[in-house]
């Protein structure tokens, strides 16, 4: 045991000096191959160069996203540079001039405090040519969003119609139909009426119709009021209608007509047309004046009584003996 014990000894003794050998070898490699520290090239900035020159960049960012963001949130409602005075607060843009401005400050009030009061998003611009008219992104950016509640109305002094609707949502156009859209620009935007009433007229008496009908619960099946020539033609066929049932009345009885009234009532689907739904029904419709329709009941009746007083009237004829 102690013979195996020294050599045991001796190999190990043998053996330590390769192994710190082996180890320096190994080491003095490493320090060729892995350099302890890599140096910069000497044209590169420092690190606290570095470090302030990126600062720099993200504090340029952040101005800038600043500036963008203010810039939006200072703006009133979003007002656009293409577009000046546009923003939510304008119920009435008055980009083409063609009212006053005390009628504009009145008609904007009267738009805005009915808005409030109705819920509807009434807005309405004015034109004078395209170069005037607002864009429709500027608009519905101003005024948006556009939703069922919504109706934009634009008037251009310059277009065949003075009227026309850009914009018309669905809770709009369920409580005033399509007919009714079409009656309101068919009477105050053609041009005989712009050019008799003028534009300020046209714009301020349409404005107040419109609002009148959007504030009613059901709306309005036709256009309130009763233009002048429309009611000359009420008169007209309500006297028609009258001349029809005196002159039928004077028919003598024959064949199965056993009396003069039977006469009356066969051609009542004639007269009654003419005077019922020609001559009354447009302004009972579209107007609580009883005045109209006191004046063509009259007429009806003056045409009715026509053919007696032609019969009272004429002058009898002259005998053979009185000559």
């Amino acid at each position: 045991m102690q013979v195996y014990g020294n050599a045991h000894a001796r190999i190990a003794s043998q053996q330590r000096p390769q192994s710190r050998r082996c180890l320096r070898q190994i080491a003095a490699v490493a320090r060729c191959h892995l350099p302890t520290q890599v140096e910069a090239p000497a044209d590169a900035p420092s690190t606290s160069a570095r470090a302030s020159q990126s600062w720099r960049v993200g504090a340029a960012s952040a101005l800038s996203a600043l500036a963008v963001l203010g810039g939006a949130a200072v703006a009133p409602g979003g007002v656009f540079a293409a577009t000046p005075g546009l923003d939510s607060s304008t119920y009435f843009f008055d980009s083409g001039r063609l009212l006053s401005a005390d009628k504009r400050d009145k008609l904007n009030s009267e738009l805005s405090e009915f808005s409030q009061r109705t819920g509807w998003n009434l807005r309405i611009y004015t034109a004078y040519g395209p170069g005037t008219t607002p864009p429709e992104a500027d608009l519905r950016a101003a005024w948006g969003p556009l939703g069922k509640n919504s109706v934009v109305i634009g008037y251009d002094a310059t277009a065949p119609s003075l009227i026309n609707v850009p914009y018309l949502g669905d809770d709009a156009l369920a409580t005033l139909k399509r007919p009714w859209w079409g009656e309101f620009k068919g009477r105050f935007g053609n041009l005989f009426y712009v050019r008799e009433q003028g534009e300020q007229t046209a714009i301020a008496v349409s404005t107040q119709v419109l609002m009148e009908c959007l504030g009613k619960p059901g709306g309005c099946l036709v256009v309130p009021g009763v233009p002048d020539e429309q009611y000359y033609f009420t008169l007209l066929t309500s006297v028609a209608g009258g001349l029809v049932a005196g002159f039928v009345s004077k028919l003598e009885p024959q064949g199965f007509v056993q009396s003069r009234w039977v006469w009356v009532l066969l051609f009542s689907p004639v007269w009654g047309s003419l005077y019922i739904n020609f001559g009354l029904g447009p302004i009972i419709s579209r107007t609580e004046d009883k005045l109209p329709i006191i004046q063509n009941t009259l007429g009806f009746a003056v045409g009715a009584a026509a053919p007696y007083l032609v019969q009272v009237l004429r002058a009898p004829p002259v005998k053979d003996g009185q000559q």
